[in-house]
């Protein structure tokens, strides 16, 4: 069993904190998982109940667990977090996490791209050809998402070839073509689950879910990469940093449909 030090740096709520969230991270403790009480973990760890109030408080504020009022503290189903602005790879998030990030490749072709998308990736004439690449992204084997991703064909001849059942497609882009995606407009909806992606996420059908679509552009403003995703909404958090009294992050609210 791990230990708390009183005479550490760290506070030690923190190390608690620390504690549960590594039992958390390794499958030790399972989502619906129930914590000991204030009172065990004090007794466990030798420490006083605020400082317990304080380190489950943090795995609260984390969405690691979640309270019930009158039965305890639960763990949560781990939630793919990603923060806003920032151009973000699946990789790397579930990294951050602890997590173990792979995918499962369904479809990997070229193929002549659909009016939309060679709209949204500015292509034209007898550049139509896209690499296309459909794939089920997991976190420690759990399926979390659904992406379609879109690469125009010339940029990438070779693309189909590479294995990206393993690592980051980023990585490959920067690595293999020198293509180095520095920013991306990105749409988010709310939808549900539909019954083929119910098949392939391994969830029940109308879940409610993220829609997303990412249009990504290297530094001269070429797009690269167009990605539509289906997302679990059960299993995806997002979080913006908000700034008072600066054009940092803009927010509007598009209102589709008549107005009476």
């Amino acid at each position: 069993m791990e230990e708390i030090y009183s005479n550490r740096d760290v506070p030690l709520y923190v190390q608690l904190k620390n504690i549960l969230k590594n039992q958390i991270l390794s499958g030790a403790l399972k989502p619906g998982d129930r914590l000991p009480s204030e009172n065990e973990l004090g007794q466990v760890y030798k420490v006083s109940r605020i400082t317990v109030r304080q380190a489950i408080n943090a795995l609260v504020q984390e969405g690691l667990v979640y309270r019930q009022q009158g039965r305890g503290t639960f763990v949560a189903s781990l939630k793919l977090r990603r923060r806003l602005p920032r151009l973000y790879s699946f990789s790397e998030d579930m990294l951050e996490l602890g997590l173990r990030p792979s995918s499962r490749v369904i479809t990997q072709r070229v193929v002549e791209a659909e009016e939309d998308v060679a709209e949204l990736l500015h292509l034209s004439g007898e550049n139509k050809k896209v690499n296309e690449i459909v794939r089920v992204r997991l976190a420690n084997g759990d399926p979390i998402l659904v992406e379609h991703t879109y690469i125009p064909y010339f940029l990438c001849p070779d693309l189909v070839q590479e294995d990206l059942g393993q690592g980051s497609l980023y990585a490959v882009l920067r690595d293999k073509y020198g293509l180095v995606l520095v920013h991306a407009f990105e749409t988010y909806e709310v939808g549900s689950i539909r019954k083929r992606e119910a098949e392939i996420l391994g969830c029940r059908r109308g879940l409610p879910a993220f829609l997303i679509e990412r249009v990504a552009f290297l530094k001269n403003d070429v797009p690269v990469e167009l990605t539509r995703s289906v997302a679990r909404g059960d299993r995806l958090r997002f979080t913006v940093h908000l700034v008072a009294d600066q054009a940092q992050i803009r927010r509007r609210i598009d209102f589709e449909g008549d107005r009476k």
